[in-house]
C-alpha cells in the first residue's frame, strides 16, 4: 500500500473557519450561511446538507454546502470498527457513566436504517487501555481511544472547543486506519446526567463519532453534525435525518465489506513511545513516521466547538 506525503490538519472550529466569542465573529457566521442560502435558492443543491471528510487538506474548494469537493471520501473498510476508553477515564467523571455514555453514543450511529435496508457499520467496545494519546503507529499495534484531558488542552481554542477527532488515513484511497476522540474537561464541564445538563458528553460524543466514521460538519442546524452546541442541551444524542443520509452513503447496506473490529497491527495497550521506548526521539506515534519519512501518514482533526450566545437557536428559515 502506497501513502503520500505526512501533514498535519489543525483542527476545524466552529463553522468551519470562524471562531466565536464576539459579535463580530457571530455577525460574519450568520452572514455566510445567509449567502449559502441566497445561492442554494438560485441554484438548488441536493436535498441532504451532510458532508464528507476527505483527503484534501488545503485550497479545498466547497459546493453550496461547503463539503469539500476534492479529495478521497473517508471511510472504514471493515463493516464493524473497535473502540477503547482509555483506563483513566477522568477525575470529574465516574468510570461506569462515561463507559454507559460512550456505548450509547456508538451505539446511535450503529446499524442504521437506510431506505434499501441496513447501514454496513456497526462497533465493538475493546479492552481499555493505558495510552492517553492520539496516535497512530504504522509499524505496531494500536487502538481507536476515548480519552480525557482533565488538566490542558494541547489545541488551539481551549475556551470554545469542547472536544477533537483524531483520524489517520490512507491518502491515496480515503479509507481511515485508526481514529481517536479527544475530551476536552480541562476548560469544560462535561455531564453525564440527564437531568443536570451542563456540556452533555453524549452530545458532544454522537458528534464526535460522526467525525470518527468519515463525516464532516453539516450546515442543517438539526442534524447532529452541525458545527455548534448550546450548553446544557441533549438533542445531539439522537442522529437526524441528514445523519441518516450521511452514514448510509459512506456505509450503504450492499457493502462488500467484512467484520473486522481488531485494530491495524492488533490492540495495543500502551502508547507508541512507551512501547519503543528505546526511541526517545519522539513523543507519540504520529512523530516517528513524520521524522522518518517512509509512511506519509495525513492526520485530520476534527472539533465540535461552543456556540456563542446560543447560535443554534438562531436557525435559518428557508
Amino acid at each position: 500500500m502506497r501513502f503520500l506525503a505526512s501533514r498535519l490538519h489543525s483542527a476545524r472550529t466552529l463553522l468551519g473557519r470562524h471562531p466565536f466569542g464576539t459579535r463580530k465573529h457571530l455577525a460574519a457566521g450568520m452572514a455566510a450561511a445567509l449567502a449559502v442560502t441566497a445561492a442554494a435558492l438560485l441554484c438548488p443543491a441536493r436535498a441532504e446538507a451532510y458532508c464528507r471528510s476527505t483527503t484534501c487538506l488545503t485550497d479545498c474548494q466547497p459546493d453550496l454546502d461547503e463539503c469539500k469537493t476534492q479529495g478521497f471520501p473517508l471511510y472504514w473498510a471493515s463493516m464493524c470498527v473497535g473502540f477503547s476508553l482509555q483506563k483513566d477515564g477522568s477525575v470529574d467523571l465516574a468510570m461506569d457513566d462515561v463507559r454507559r455514555v460512550a456505548v450509547a453514543s456508538f451505539a446511535t450511529w450503529a446499524d442504521v436504517e437506510c431506505p434499501t435496508g441496513t447501514a454496513s457499520l456497526t462497533f465493538s467496545e475493546l479492552a481499555d487501555v493505558t495510552c492517553a494519546k492520539a496516535e497512530y503507529n504504522p509499524d505496531g499495534q494500536n487502538a481507536n481511544i476515548v480519552l480525557f484531558q482533565d488538566y490542558k488542552w494541547n489545541y488551539t481554542g481551549e475556551f470554545n472547543t469542547l472536544a477533537k477527532t483524531t483520524v489517520t488515513y490512507d491518502a491515496s484511497s480515503g479509507e481511515i486506519l485508526d481514529a481517536d476522540i479527544e475530551l476536552n474537561q480541562a476548560f469544560n464541564e462535561l455531564t453525564t446526567s440527564d437531568t443536570v445538563v451542563v456540556y452533555d458528553l453524549q452530545s458532544i460524543l454522537t458528534h464526535e463519532i460522526g467525525h470518527f466514521i468519515g463525516l464532516d460538519h453539516s450546515m442543517d442546524f438539526d442534524a447532529t453534525m452541525t458545527p455548534g452546541y448550546e450548553q446544557g442541551a441533549t438533542d445531539l444524542r439522537t442522529i437526524a435525518p441528514d445523519d441518516i443520509a450521511g452514514v448510509c452513503a459512506i456505509y450503504p447496506p450492499a457493502r462488500p465489506a467484512v467484520c473486522a473490529p481488531t485494530p491495524r497491527g492488533g490492540l495495543g495497550d500502551l502508547c507508541y513511545a512507551q512501547a519503543t521506548a528505546g526511541d526517545r526521539g519522539c513523543s507519540c506515534g504520529l512523530a516517528s513516521p513524520a521524522r522518518k519519512g517512509s509512511y506519509g501518514l495525513l492526520v485530520l482533526g476534527c472539533s465540535i466547538g461552543l456556540a456563542a450566545r446560543r447560535l443554534r437557536v438562531r436557525r435559518l428559515k428557508a
